[in-house]
């Protein structure tokens, strides 16, 4: 290390107690001690105390990194660049400073000084009862600079250069804090949005960045980093967040999906108020698999209030699958009509039963935009709110429930058999009076399994469980603060993993399971039916070999008649007629009207009748292997990419990624290996270095929607919605010690960037600077 001489440093005077609190170094240092305190002997270390203090101002590197006067750049940015990296190396950072130009406005000086240079800005806020924000700042007036001058051939020379420091220097352990040493690259950027399609946010991003670089050091840029990409995102997006969406369905109608359909409604001032899109995948599953629909509204999807609504029906591996998806600004029957509406205009036909929960609004909108359809309600919804209606401690140790659930739940009691037992047991518990109770029993046709036993329900006979579990699947992706489209986004990668993992179903598929009755009827149903369904099929083969008595058999003009009592249904009897020409079969069950597949009643009368085959009237397409391949009259165009320049660098952006992996794994921790991979690495990286033109990069918001695939239009068309407030928008909770407060926990401060009194300062501020 170099020393500065003692004649060019400041003396300053402190107390001995503090000297060690707050070393000063860069300076000559007099000691001054308490005048109640003792004056402690001399020793020789009170010497190097001068000598420790001063001794690291003047940073070390090599010669060819240091700059000199009279070197030459031929440019600023050049020599810029130069001094930049020489502070990085020494562990400082360095910034542009002022410059002087001729009269033909030309520069002829230019300063680079450290970035601790200059002096504090002092608090120029007037009103003194405003809290004021506890912060500090990094400039010291340090000396350090370098000055450039004009040669007069086009180029600058260093004119001055001042080497030392008054302050320390970063160094192991505290270089990754510098801003020379944080950068987001591109694969920063990149990482950080696909986390956030997968409701990972920045700080939990640069956790898992960590662990796949291996130390914070490595990382190459802070947490907050990565929270200021987000908050930049947000930004860009701003006030164009639906003429954004609006624009991105456009082009992938135009030009991606030409199956793709959708709709929007705006109010008197142009705030976009309900949405409602489905693609052509979509579509096809509901052409295929419309028989039942499922939806329910769910909330905190999105940062304006707005209500999420998936359309679910189940598919051909009796998973849930979505038809198409709606934002609504309220939860009202005018909402919901035109949610209905769009349904219908976009889908073009109707459907055969519809489950939704005890929500008025729906019903109303239903009964007006599909009548004759049947309407469902989800029985679990009404049957979680008895303990609340009548009495947690009456349901939890009464016979109650058990009772009365014993004809609820019951998929094989006829409507009277109800009707009598719910009599029964209310009149049992004095319970005749009950409003509620009595509420419920009016509505009995749309939730009691007993009313719509002989109707097609597919898997939703009972509850919208389908569209709790789809709700809840959704929600793992997105979050309360995303903007239409960040929400959007996160929403498409929901739907990319539910399409592949059935896609992981259609090829399990090609696999043939094993049979467990070694009948011919069962190797007929793996051949034809889904895995999934087959396991289902093949339940009611077995029960149909297990203990069923049959009390009756008749045969009359052509048509076998059993009669069967089953132990697994509480000795229930079932009637089976069976056309031994036709192969037509009924069975009072009604399963295969429910579901759509043959019951283990039916399966032991064609047993009986020598049948080894499933007749193929009850084989019903929604169950058979790649259904919606199949059966869809609708052609899905070859999905293309909207940008495929930016979809063929992302390409091989991600090649080149699983080469290096490959490298690495191929070099199994051999340390030659991975030290030939590391020099190939740093010779391809200085041939990239010289051979490209790295100047100005491309402006920060176009670069942002480069990233995320969304570009901002030109001119605002449709607003972004209004705030709503919805079931599930309630102001938050406050706590006892926030009360205790008055209920203010936060205070407004003054932005330095759009002088307003708010709840964001400049670095986050979004307003006009």
């Amino acid at each position: 290390m170099s020393h500065i001489s003692e004649e060019k440093l400041p003396i300053i005077e402190f107390d001995m107690p503090k000297i060690m609190a707050a070393p000063y170094k860069g300076c000559i240092v007099s000691v001054l001690y308490n005048s109640a305190e003792t004056s402690p002997n001399p020793t020789p270390n009170s010497d190097n105390l001068t000598h420790d203090l001063g001794d690291d101002w003047i940073p070390e590197c090599d010669i060819e990194k240091k700059p000199i006067v009279g070197q030459l750049f031929p440019d600023i940015d050049t020599a810029f660049n130069f001094y930049y990296h020489y502070g990085s190396t020494c562990g400082f950072v360095s910034r542009r400073s002022t410059e002087r130009k001729n009269k033909q406005n030309k520069i002829t000086r230019k300063y680079f000084v450290c970035s601790r240079a200059g002096l504090p800005e002092d608090d120029k806020s007037e009103d003194q009862n405003i809290k004021k924000r506890k912060t500090t700042s990094a400039k010291c007036d340090c000396p350090a600079k370098l000055i450039l001058a004009s040669n007069g051939n086009g180029g600058f020379y260093v004119k001055e250069f001042t080497e030392y420091h008054n302050h320390s220097f970063a160094g192991k352990g505290t270089m990754q804090f510098l801003r020379c040493s944080r950068s987001l690259t591109e694969f920063h950027k990149r990482f950080i949005i696909d986390a956030a399609k997968l409701n990972i946010g920045a700080t939990r991003a640069h956790a898992i960045f960590k662990s796949m670089i291996g130390s914070y050091e490595n990382v190459g840029a802070t947490v907050v980093d990565f929270k200021n990409f987000s908050r930049d995102i947000k930004e860009y997006i701003g006030k164009h967040d639906a003429d954004i969406l609006i624009q991105k369905f456009k082009d992938i109608q135009a030009s991606s999906d030409n199956n793709f359909r959708f709709e929007y409604k705006t109010d008197e001032n142009n705030h976009l108020t309900q949405l409602f899109w489905a693609d052509g995948v979509g579509r096809r599953n509901f052409e295929v698999f419309r028989d039942v629909i499922s939806f329910d509204a769910t909330y905190r999807t999105n940062k304006y209030g707005m209500v999420f609504i998936p359309f679910i029906g189940i598919d051909n591996h009796w998973k849930s699958v979505t038809f198409a998806a709606a934002l609504l600004e309220k939860e009202d029957a005018d909402n919901y009509k035109w949610a209905c509406e769009s349904f219908k205009k976009i889908f073009g036909s109707s459907v055969k039963c519809i489950v939704t929960d005890q929500d008025p609004a729906m019903k109303i909108a239903i009964e007006e935009c599909f009548p004759g359809v049947k309407h469902r309600l989800c029985m679990w919804h009404i049957m979680k709110k008895f303990p609340s209606k009548l009495g947690t401690l009456f349901c939890a140790e009464s016979p109650f429930m058990d009772k009365l659930n014993n004809f609820v739940w019951s998929d094989h009691s006829s409507t009277n058999e109800f009707e009598a037992g719910w009599n029964d047991v209310v009149s049992e518990f004095g319970l005749s009076d009950n409003t509620w109770l009595k509420e419920m029993y009016s509505l009995r046709s749309y939730w009691v399994p007993a009313f719509f036993n002989d109707e097609p329900m597919v898997g939703l006979i009972r509850t919208t469980s389908r569209s709790e579990s789809s709700n809840f699947y959704f929600n793992h992706f997105v979050q309360k603060g995303d903007t239409l489209s960040e929400f959007y986004l996160c929403f498409h990668s929901a739907i990319e993993k539910q399409r592949n993992n059935k896609g992981l179903l259609n090829h399990k598929d090609d696999l043939m399971p094993i049979p467990k009755n070694k009948k011919k009827i069962e190797k007929d149903a793996a051949e034809i039916y889904t895995k999934t369904m087959f396991y289902k099929i093949q339940e009611q083969i077995t029960a149909s070999c297990g203990d069923i008595v049959m009390e009756d058999m008749s045969v009359v003009d052509g048509v076998k008649s059993l009669k069967l009592k089953d132990p697994f249904l509480k000795n229930k009897i079932f009637e089976v007629n069976f056309n031994l020409s036709t192969h037509d079969i009924d069975c009072s069950c009604n399963l295969y009207t429910r579901v759509g597949y043959l019951c283990s009643h039916s399966f032991l009368c064609l047993s009986l009748s020598g049948i080894s085959f499933i007749p193929r009237q009850y084989v019903n397409n929604r169950w058979l292997k790649r259904a919606e391949e199949r059966f869809s009259t609708l052609v899905l165009s070859d999905v293309a990419e909207l940008n495929p320049e930016e979809d063929a660098k992302r390409k091989k952006t991600r090649d080149c990624w699983f080469e290096f992996q490959g490298c690495i794994s191929d070099a199994s921790g051999d340390i030659e290996h991975i030290d030939f991979i590391h020099k190939s690495l740093n010779v391809v990286r200085k041939h990239i270095k010289n051979s490209s033109n790295l100047g100005d990069s491309a402006p920060k918001h176009n670069s942002i929607g480069d990233f995320i695939g969304l570009q901002v239009v030109d001119e605002v068309t449709i607003l972004p919605p209004n705030q709503s407030n919805n079931k599930g928008c309630r102001k938050r909770i406050i706590g006892a010690a926030e009360k205790s407060l008055g209920g203010k926990k936060r205070h407004k401060r003054k932005c330095r960037k759009c002088n307003e009194f708010a709840f964001h300062d400049s670095r986050n501020c979004t307003g006009d600077s």
